[in-house]
């Protein structure tokens, strides 16, 4: 199964309110910034800004007009 599979599988419990990014997105991007040496949630930040364009493109997201904050990466 491939990673992305996996972490769609992983329950999000979060309220829908105020949900802006889903949190298989949020994991993956955390993971991948994590592999890069982007350790911290705004070095985290940091990379999925860096490389939004790119992100979008793998992941088949929607094009944002931002990525997720150094706080979002915090809260999860």
């Amino acid at each position: 199964m491939l990673l992305i599979e996996q972490l769609k599988q992983i329950p999000d419990h979060r309220d829908n309110k105020g949900k802006k990014y889903s949190l298989w997105t949020v994991l993956f991007m955390s993971l991948m910034g994590s592999l890069c040496g982007y350790i911290g949630y705004r070095p985290l930040a940091d990379f999925a800004n860096l490389h939004q364009a790119q992100l979008e493109e793998l992941l088949e997201l929607p094009v944002a007009k931002s990525t997720p904050s150094y706080s979002t990466f915090r809260r999860y």
